[in-house]
């Protein structure tokens, strides 16, 4: 038998608070394409949705890398 006298370490994982708006997919209207017009509204429907899901990818990260270090990362807003 062994005997330890050093305090007992214990470990807490801490799960960072990610809000719900940023968990939810984008979504993208439906829409048909019967004209050449038609195409463009949708290609500006899916530019507009990929700007609001790297949005909400950056802000993950930067509550992410607050909970990791502690730190606010560069570019990031409190």
């Amino acid at each position: 038998m062994t005997a330890s006298c050093g305090p007992e370490t214990e470990i807490e994982y801490i799960t960072p608070d990610v809000p719900a708006e940023l968990r939810t997919p984008v979504p993208v209207p439906k829409r048909k394409a019967e004209t050449l017009a038609d195409v463009g509204v949708i290609l500006t429907d899916h530019v507009e949705a990929l700007g609001k899901a790297n949005g909400k990818i950056v802000a993950t990260d930067c509550i992410l890398t607050e909970a990791e270090t502690g730190k606010v990362k560069e570019g990031c807003e409190e």
